[in-house]
């Protein structure tokens, strides 16, 4: 059985602490606004001049003098809040921030407001460590949290919708995370999503669990295109723990039973590369291995691997297959010329290739010189 990560009073801190304990301001404002006793007026605003897409956050003085806290190129408002988040009787500023061309948000965080002096992240840190959907202040344990928020989206079966949690607490003037967790729920887009989530990060035992949970035991009646959905993910979980006949069995149901859907043709090709390789195991499940680290985003990995591993040579009738996938890996990485290279020489060695054609399509993209405009 899943253990539930968050109780019942956490799911109304999800939805609503944003609420309780910080002071909205509307999202993509030009301009935001706190007022702090004893301080002045803290503006978050973006900055006009010269159509620069600069940010920049001030304090005003109950007298109108302006005074630059800080300034923040190539992003713009998204909210700003105001919390004693370290318990210590005295109020932080919490400015967040997006990016002009997306929706996820940065917080940056001061204490001493006498002096603004920035926590998070770091002065002298480059870039911020924390992206997400939502910031926003909740509690844990009963004291203050930065709560960042995200969806996963794997499958798109929704609402309800997943979402992940994580919870920072401040203490002295670090950013330390405490808890991680997802929203709960047992609707089958919500079991389905957090299947996803532990495919992507190597979990190939949990993701069996959720997904048969998708489709036994969960709230809401799944729908057909859910369901095949499912069953096509619990092929991959099967292949990727090397449990081949079990994948094999799944890829089946979807072709025979559902012959006209979105996920036919790729069991269809699932079926294809198991049968053919069931008298070369070792050279399958190197592949997999391979698959694996591609499916998890380890992309370095998966080219150690491909590189370096006895297994990359030793394929058999899944070498041209490795060469391919060796080039995509390249290719991904942006090691166009070495990936150039490996599908050139996956086309002398492997003339009669089923994959040729897909290998001619990718190196007449890769090939192809920009045409010249004429005074555009």
């Amino acid at each position: 059985m899943l253990k539930k990560v968050f109780s019942t009073a956490m799911i109304s801190v999800l939805f609503a602490a944003g609420a309780v304990f910080s002071q909205p301001a509307i999202e993509q404002s030009r301009s935001l606004k706190l007022e702090i006793s004893g301080v002045g007026e803290i503006i978050l605003e973006e900055n006009d001049a010269e159509q620069l897409e600069t940010t920049r956050l001030l304090l005003q003085r109950p007298g109108g003098a302006r005074q630059v806290i800080d300034a923040f190129d190539g992003l713009l408002p998204a909210n700003l809040l105001k919390h004693d988040l370290d318990a210590d009787g005295s109020i932080e500023i919490i400015a967040v921030l997006r990016h002009p061309d997306g929706i996820d948000v940065m917080p940056f965080i001061y204490t001493d407001l006498n002096a603004f002096k920035r926590v998070f992240p770091a002065p002298d840190q480059e870039g911020n460590p924390l992206i997400c959907r939502e910031i926003f202040v909740s509690n844990h344990d009963g004291a203050p949290a930065v709560c960042a928020r995200n969806q996963i989206s794997f499958h798109d079966f929704g609402p309800p919708e997943l979402y992940r949690l994580e919870l920072f607490k401040l203490q002295k003037d670090q950013l330390l995370s405490v808890h991680q967790g997802f929203s709960e729920g047992d609707h089958f887009n919500i079991l389905m999503n957090r299947g996803g989530y532990a495919m992507h990060n190597g979990q190939y035992l949990e993701a069996l669990d959720l997904y048969n949970l998708a489709i036994a035991s969960s709230s809401g009646e799944i729908t057909t295109k859910a369901y095949i959905e499912a069953l096509f993910s619990l092929g991959e979980a099967r292949k990727y723990t090397k449990d081949f006949q079990g994948a094999l069995e799944l890829y089946q149901r979807i072709v025979v039973e559902f012959s006209e859907n979105t996920h036919t043709d790729a069991a269809q090709r699932e079926i294809e590369l198991i049968s053919s390789n069931l008298d070369n195991l070792d050279a399958l499940s190197f592949y997999v291995d391979v698959l694996s680290n591609i499916n998890c985003d380890r992309w370095e990995a998966a080219l150690e691997l491909l590189q370096n591993h006895p297994g990359a040579r030793a394929g058999g009738k899944l070498q041209d297959r490795l060469l391919f996938t060796e080039g995509e890996v390249l290719t991904a990485l942006n090691r166009v010329e070495e990936a150039i290279k490996v599908f050139q020489e996956l086309k002398e060695r492997f003339p009669d290739s089923s994959i040729i054609e897909n290998v001619d399509a990718l190196l007449a993209d890769m090939e192809e010189t920009p045409e010249e405009t004429d005074g555009l």
